[in-house]
């Protein structure tokens, strides 16, 4: 469920504490079809768990769509389960704070690069990954990470370019702005679509 207005009772979720996540966490709010390459993430935090210091921990939101209980197997098997998370349906509240106290949104898809959740991410000053196909400059232009989706090492050196640059972190929140606030003013179909989901929403 989307919700990008801010709303002022969200301010008392503590999400990691709602979710007993002991670490840091990046975001990615996709339904669990196999297109949606969660298992991208897990493949990134277990490589994070092995071979670094990095403790870090990942919230999934979303209904199972046939994938869910292979990604709950692999997480097992990368033995994650201190580190991953499921919210399933999220209430309007919560869902701000869920972005806006992550590390970043992180976005894997093989499909796209249309999709809502950057938009969302940028909006509500949260720094974005996402994968690297055809397209996706356009809609990002240089406000995003892009992810080498061939290769979950890729997302492995961008967590830790960010866990380890306040700067970085900074001009990717700046950009977003920017970006967000152009997509807004130069595309009126942008705000079409916003009535849409508001409309489908009630």
């Amino acid at each position: 469920k989307i919700q990008i207005n801010n709303e002022s009772k969200s301010q008392n979720i503590k999400i990691k504490k709602k979710y007993n996540l002991k670490f840091e966490y990046i975001f990615y709010p996709a339904q669990f079809w196999a297109h949606k390459n969660h298992i991208y993430i897990l493949k990134a935090l277990n490589i994070l768990k092995k071979d670094s210091l990095i403790k870090l921990g990942v919230i999934f939101s979303g209904s199972d769509q046939g994938n869910l209980s292979y990604i709950k197997n692999m997480i097992k098997k990368f033995n994650l389960e201190d580190h991953v998370r499921f919210t399933g349906f999220v209430p309007d509240e919560e869902i701000n704070m869920l972005y806006s106290q992550s590390l970043a949104l992180v976005m894997p898809t093989y499909f796209g690069p249309t999709n809502m959740p950057p938009l969302e991410a940028f909006k509500l000053n949260v720094p974005v990954l996402y994968s690297d196909m055809p397209g996706a400059k356009d809609q990002l232009n240089d406000a995003a990470l892009l992810l080498d989706l061939n290769d979950p090492k890729s997302l492995v050196l961008n967590l830790t370019k960010l866990l380890s640059s306040d700067v970085l972190r900074n001009n990717l929140i700046n950009k977003g702005k920017l970006r967000y606030n152009e997509l807004v003013s130069q595309n009126n179909n942008f705000n079409i679509l916003k009535k849409i989901i508001e409309n489908f929403k009630s």
